[in-house]
């Protein structure tokens, strides 16, 4: 019976033991081990500093030494065969160590099922994340707005964010978009046209309705900032994607006098006048590249301009010139000791109004290869060589609409040339 008894204390404890190994109570773990068993508490803690804290040479000392009190023994309930109460201990813990392992896998289950349920986010970095805010803020509305000015008055008090154009007055807004037209001139004078028919005729509605899918509009306006917010602060709406339509108590006298006088006024600045002539000049040019064969005559003056040209340097030798004419550019060799009337005959060769409107300064010839760039004066250097000018061992030039100033022969600094280029050419100064 002592033997059966050692065996199953030997195997408790050590089931006990490795178990307990790691428990931050140390012997009062094992004291109360050992009370389990029967042992009272003074003497096992006693057994236990006799052995260093081992449990099973702690059990072997005690079942060796100790006599139960008889009040211990009249305590104890009665002995349970050692098969059953082994038996039944190790029931117990594969009961314990299955409902862990039931518990571990539920966990996993439920981790696993809200990772599949719950949509996958992408790590943002610092800067997109603040750039999704601010377009969400810009998207709000009003309260947003409200919300971005008190911040900025907090940070930036010195800086005064400007109102949106639709929140400004009807006059305000006119003499806007007008300003942003003068470089469009096909656009100011469709408007003009367009408003002035509708002042006059404000009954008619094919005067108060705009088909934005024609050709007119996509030429003249589509393009051009300012045109379509003009029409729309002259009380035209929306109409589905491609029509705008001013109803008739929409018409407005007043606003039409102040677009009208906008628009004059627009007409008057030197970006409109200026936008003009470059526009005049593209068509004229397109003109010029057409005529030579749709008239006889054309063609027989530009043979007489191409007779009057030096004969051109074999490939290799002489100047390489490049002239460029509206959307065309042109290209020939010659001498560094032929003069500027050569080219000139030579650019007669491609349109026959080409020298007189140079010489006449209603357009120019620049030298691009110059900064900044100024007109020739086509009339006081035309016997000077090309080398003089600035166009040895090449040259790149450009016939240009003239500015007002040119064409009024003014000769202030503003039309001073650039510094001089080329082998052996004349200073700026002469040139002009």
């Amino acid at each position: 019976m002592f033997r059966k008894l050692t065996n199953l204390t030997d195997r408790l404890t050590s089931a006990v033991t490795g178990s307990n190994n790691s428990s931050s109570n140390g012997n009062d773990d094992k004291v109360r081990h050992l009370q389990a068993m029967g042992f009272p508490e003074q003497e096992s803690r006693n057994a236990l500093q006799s052995t260093n804290g081992n449990v099973e040479r702690a059990a072997e000392l005690l079942l060796g030494s100790w006599t139960p009190s008889p009040a211990a023994t009249a305590a104890r309930p009665p002995p349970i065969d050692d098969d059953i109460a082994l038996r039944n201990a190790l029931k117990e813990s594969l009961q314990t160590e299955e409902q862990s392992r039931l518990r571990q896998a539920q966990e996993a289950s439920l981790q696993q099922k809200q990772q599949i349920t719950q949509p996958k986010t992408s790590t943002k970095s610092a800067a997109a994340s603040k750039a999704g805010q601010a377009a969400l803020i810009r998207s709000s509305g009003s309260k947003n707005e409200s919300v971005t000015k008190n911040t900025l008055a907090k940070h930036h008090p010195n800086v005064k964010v400007p109102e949106k154009l639709q929140n400004k007055t009807k006059e305000e807004q006119i003499l806007r978009c007008c300003d942003r037209l003068r470089n469009h001139p096909a656009a100011v004078d469709t408007l003009y046209k367009a408003l002035t028919a509708l002042r006059e005729n404000p009954d008619n509605s094919k005067f108060r309705k705009i088909d934005k899918t024609t050709a007119g509009f996509k030429r003249s306006l589509a393009n051009a900032p300012g045109a379509e917010q003009l029409l729309k602060t002259m009380n035209f709406a929306q109409l589905g994607p491609n029509n705008l339509v001013l109803d008739r108590s929409q018409v407005d006298p007043a606003l039409l006098f102040l677009g009208l006088s906008a628009l004059e006024k627009t007409k008057e600045s030197l970006e409109y006048k200026q936008a003009k002539r470059n526009l005049l000049f593209s068509k004229q040019v397109q003109d010029i590249q057409l005529s030579a064969n749709s008239s006889e005559t054309e063609a027989i003056k530009r043979a007489d301009f191409m007779s009057k040209c030096p004969t051109e340097p074999p490939k290799g030798r002489g100047a390489l010139v490049q002239v460029v004419i509206g959307q065309e550019t042109v290209k020939r060799r010659f001498d560094g000791d032929d003069v500027l009337s050569d080219v000139l005959n030579w650019l007669g060769a491609q349109g026959t109004v080409i020298p007189e409107k140079l010489v006449s300064r209603e357009w120019s010839l620049v030298d691009l290869n110059r900064y900044p760039i100024a007109p020739i004066d086509c009339e006081v250097n035309d016997q000077k060589t090309l080398q003089y000018i600035g166009c040895w061992p090449s040259g790149k030039l450009e016939v240009q609409p003239s500015t007002q100033k040119w064409m009024d022969r003014d000769t202030d600094n503003t039309l001073q040339m650039g510094s001089s280029r080329g082998l052996g050419s004349a200073p700026s100064e002469t040139l002009g």
